[in-house]
């Protein structure tokens, strides 16, 4: 298997020094809860919000182990429990953009979101899939999100922006570069051979 990009020297090697919150993981039978403490505890803090920004590289290379290795229907369980199931279940999906199951449920969990910790790893995890559906997704949140003012309408505009024919009102410059800068991590973190396909590398 090929390396990915973001571990070496390029433009996907996004740095920081946010390491949020770890916690034992201990010998649990189930299945489940053995997923969730392996995948989400260590890393749901670091991936949060817009933290995913601010993640080592080496944590960022933890998160790709996981993305070859879990399988979709254990990200779909995770995108239908709670947030931060949803935040590590959303960098996880962008794995399996061919599976129908997966793509909904990343729809379904961005649309019922309410906060701000989930939304912009959804939002980004919809466009990084390039799923049809996520134009219409995106805008539902959009308008929901500046209903109730959760606090990420300005990265769904920045996520609607690559759709040409979304009709959400343009996103500011900082959004954007925040929404691209996710939205490069979310492609790196993508299986070394989807990136290669992607590129049209050997």
């Amino acid at each position: 298997m090929g390396s990915r990009q973001w571990i070496s020297a390029t433009p996907c090697n996004l740095g920081g020094c946010y390491l949020g919150d770890t916690y034992g993981l201990g010998v649990i039978d189930d299945p489940w809860s053995e997923l969730t403490a392996r995948c989400v505890r260590p890393f749901y803090g670091q991936l949060m919000g817009v933290n995913a920004l601010e993640a080592t590289p080496s944590v960022l290379a933890e998160v790709a182990t996981f993305v070859d290795t879990v399988r979709a229907d254990q990200v779909v369980h995770l995108l239908r429990s709670g947030w931060r199931e949803q935040v590590v279940g959303a960098w996880l999906s962008v794995a399996h953009e061919y599976d129908e199951s997966v793509i909904l449920a990343v729809s379904n969990a961005l649309e019922t979101s309410q906060v701000g910790r989930t939304a912009p790893a959804l939002l980004t995890a919809l466009v990084a899939l390039e799923t049809p559906i996520a134009a219409a997704s995106i805008t539902r949140y959009y308008e929901a999100d500046v209903a109730n003012n959760w606090g990420a309408a300005g990265l769904a505009r920045a996520a609607a922006a690559r759709f040409p024919q979304s009709t959400i009102p343009k996103a500011s410059a900082a959004d954007t570069e925040t929404f691209l800068a996710l939205l490069v991590i979310a492609n790196c973190l993508k299986p070394a051979a989807d990136q290669a396909a992607a590129t049209g590398d050997p």
